[in-house]
C-alpha cells in the first residue's frame, strides 16, 4: 500500500514535548524517547517533501498541475515555486522542512509500533528491501551521496516505508486489530464515489454571460428529449454517439473531434500516490484493458468521481451525489449547462473496487491512523537539532 504523510505539522507541535538542541553535531536531526534518527534520513525526506509540496498546490491551483505531473512522471523540480505561498501560510520551502522532520519522527514512532504489536519483516520481504536498496543505490547513489545520504540511511526510509504500511494493515486490514469488514470498505466506496455517463446541454458560453432565455429554454427541452429517450430503453452510449455526430456538424468539426473534447480530462484524479514504477508496472495491464475496452466499449463514456471532485463542476459533482439516484437518469442544472446523467453502481463495474481498494482504505481510516501515531508520539520527549535543521537547507538538496 502506498500511504500519504500522515503527521501534519501543525498536530505535532501539540502533541509533543519539544526542546531544540545546541550541540555542534549535525550528524543526528532528531532524539525520540532516547533514540537519534539520522540526518541522512532527514535530508532524504527533504528531497521526497518536494512530491507533496506541490501536490498539495496543484489541489489549491490548478495552475500548479504540470509542476505535480512533470515530478511524478519524471522527478522534474522547479525551484522557482519555493518561495510561494500554500494556504497554511508556509510557503513550498517551509513546507518542505515540515515534512522532513514530520517523517523523521513518523519513522522512529512506526518503527517502536511495528516491535511493540509483535511485527517481523519475513525472510523473503526483507530479501526484497535489500534488493530495492541495492537497485536504488546503483541507480542514484552518488547524486545521494553527494547530498548527504548514505546507504544506510536510503535503507533506513525504505524500511520506515514498510514498516509503516505493515503497521496501517496491521490496525485496519481485514482480520486487523481494528476490525474492519470488507462490507465496511465497500459500503464506503459507493457511498463516496460515483460512476456515471452524461451529456452537456450549454445555454450559457460561461458564467458572466447574461442568460438567453429562448436557448436555455431550447437546451432544456432538448436534454428533456434525450432523457425520454433513456427512460424508454435507449443505450446511453448511443444518445452520446447521436448527440456528438449532431454537435460536430453544428460545429464544423468530425465526431471523433468532438468526443476527443468530451474525454479531454482523466478519468479520475486518485494517481497522486502513484509512482514511476506503479506506472511502468501497469503497462501490460493498462494495454490489455484498453484492447478490451476498445472491443466492448462498455466503459467509454464513464468518468468515476469522488465526492471532492470539481470536474465537470463542482456543482455537478454536488448534484450527482444529492440528487441522482444509482440505476436512474436525472436531467440537473449547474450556473451554464443542463446535464443529462446515469448514475450506475460503481460496484457492479468488474475490476473498479478491486483497482480503488488500496486507496478507499488509506481514505477510510486515514484519521485513525494519524491519531494512533500522534497519541503514541505523545508519550515521548522529542529533542530536535537546530544545528543540523539549520545545516542542511531545502535549497541545497535541489542544487544541480
Amino acid at each position: 500500500m502506498n500511504l500519504l504523510k500522515r503527521i501534519a505539522a501543525a498536530v505535532m507541535v501539540v502533541c509533543v514535548l519539544l526542546s531544540f538542541a545546541g550541540c555542534g553535531d549535525t550528524t543526528w536531526i532528531a532524539e525520540i524517547d532516547g533514540e537519534t534518527v539520522p540526518s541522512g534520513l532527514y535530508i532524504y525526506y527533504l528531497s521526497e517533501g518536494y512530491g507533496a509540496a506541490v501536490g498539495e498546490l496543484y489541489q489549491q491551483n490548478s495552475d500548479y498541475a504540470m509542476h505535480y505531473l512533470y515530478y511524478a512522471n519524471y522527478g522534474y523540480v522547479d525551484t522557482s515555486i519555493l518561495d510561494v505561498a500554500l494556504e497554511s501560510g508556509q510557503t513550498v520551502r517551509e513546507y518542505i522542512a515540515a515534512y522532513a522532520l514530520d517523517m523523521c519522527r513518523q519513522a522512529k514512532v512506526v518503527d517502536k509500533l511495528f516491535d511493540e504489536i509483535g511485527l517481523t519483516i519475513p525472510e523473503e520481504d526483507q530479501d526484497l528491501i535489500d534488493s530495492q536498496v541495492r537497485s536504488a543505490w546503483n541507480s542514484n547513489g552518488e547524486m545521494l551521496e553527494s547530498k548527504g545520504v548514505s546507504q544506510t540511511s536510503l535503507e533506513a526510509a525504505i524500511v520506515a516505508k514498510y514498516k509503516e504500511n505493515a503497521v496501517f494493515d496491521k490496525y485496519y486490514e481485514i482480520g486487523g486489530l481494528n476490525g474492519t469488514t470488507e462490507e465496511e470498505i465497500e459500503a464506503y466506496f459507493s457511498d463516496n464515489y460515483a460512476r456515471v455517463k452524461y451529456m452537456t446541454f450549454t445555454f450559457a458560453d460561461n458564467i458572466d454571460d447574461a442568460v438567453d432565455d429562448e436557448r436555455k429554454d431550447e437546451q432544456y427541452n432538448l436534454a428533456q428529449s434525450y432523457l425520454e429517450r433513456a427512460e424508454a430503453g435507449e443505450s446511453m452510449d448511443d444518445l452520446i454517439a447521436e448527440y456528438n455526430k449532431v454537435q460536430a456538424a453544428a460545429n464544423g468539426e468530425t465526431a471523433d473531434e468532438a468526443e476527443s473534447e468530451e474525454e479531454a480530462e482523466p478519468e479520475t484524479d486518485d494517481t497522486a500516490g502513484e509512482t514511476e514504477e506503479d506506472s511502468t508496472d501497469e503497462t501490460a495491464e493498462e494495454d490489455d484493458t484498453a484492447e478490451a475496452e476498445e472491443e466492448t466499449d462498455e466503459y467509454a463514456n464513464e468518468i468515476i468521481l469522488s465526492k471532492d471532485a470539481q470536474y465537470p463542476t463542482e456543482k455537478f459533482v454536488n448534484y450527482v451525489f444529492t440528487a441522482c439516484e444509482v440505476g436512474g437518469y436525472t436531467v440537473i442544472q449547474d450556473d451554464t449547462c443542463f446535464y443529462l446523467v446515469q448514475r450506475l453502481d460503481v460496484l457492479e463495474r468488474e475490476g473498479l473496487y478491486d483497482n480503488y481498494r488500496d486507496s478507499i482504505l488509506v481514505e477510510l481510516f486515514d484519521s485513525d491512523y494519524t491519531k494512533l501515531i500522534n497519541d503514541k508520539l505523545a508519550e515521548y520527549e522529542v529533542v530536535i537539532n537546530q544545528k543540523s535543521v539549520d545545516r542542511y537547507k531545502v535549497d541545497d538538496v535541489f542544487e544541480d
